[in-house]
């Protein structure tokens, strides 16, 4: 497999259970390293000693995203230090991600608790969440799989537009997504199916 992604592309990747498309998104992130051939960002190979820095550029969102029994603020900003948060960037993440009129309607806003695992959240939420922190870490590339898999496909939609809105106001970011149904893909540049 060869390909090449240029910098603010949405890339789609599909094809049938068992291609190899989660072994090509963990290859991508850097979780595995290739028994041949190479990766390579920017022109520089991906190797063990550039590989946290690529992975410090990166977001990820999977389709069960890991919430803490916390506040949203907490789990958008996930490991900073409460005294650390940079309130401004945590409001630029959440409103890309579409989550602002939802927080808008919580009695604590965005220091409102979500319960164990998210417990109090819908699966959407819990997806903008994912995006939101992907953010707000400052991601330069953004990797989703399967994100929407689990939800109904109003809530999916509702996911796609809010990568859509993203994808349109940041024409430098770029987006990889893994996605078993092509109405997740609609917004790609293109669409990589694996056979």
């Amino acid at each position: 497999l060869s390909f090449t992604i240029a910098k603010g592309e949405k890339i789609g990747i599909n094809g049938r259970s068992g291609a190899g498309k989660t072994t090509l998104f963990n290859l991508l992130l850097g979780l595995y390293s290739p028994t041949s051939g190479e990766i390579t960002i920017d022109g520089q190979p991906l190797t063990a000693d550039n590989r946290r820095k690529w992975q410090n550029a990166i977001g990820y969102v999977s389709q069960s995203v890991f919430l803490t029994d916390s506040t949203l603020l907490s789990n958008i900003a996930l490991g900073c230090d409460s005294q650390s948060i940079d309130l401004e960037r945590v409001e630029r993440a959440v409103k890309a991600a579409s989550l602002d009129e939802f927080i808008s309607k919580l009695p604590n806003g965005i220091n409102t608790r979500i319960g164990e695992c998210g417990a109090l959240l819908s699966g959407g939420q819990r997806q903008r969440i994912g995006i939101a922190r992907a953010l707000y870490k400052g991601a330069d590339v953004l990797f989703f799989d399967e994100a929407t898999s689990s939800l109904d496909s109003q809530t999916e939609q509702s996911i796609n537009e809010a990568i859509t809105a993203l994808a349109n106001s940041n024409k430098s970011l770029t987006i990889v997504v893994i996605a078993h149904r092509d109405s997740s893909l609609t917004y790609c540049d293109r669409v990589i199916t694996l056979k």
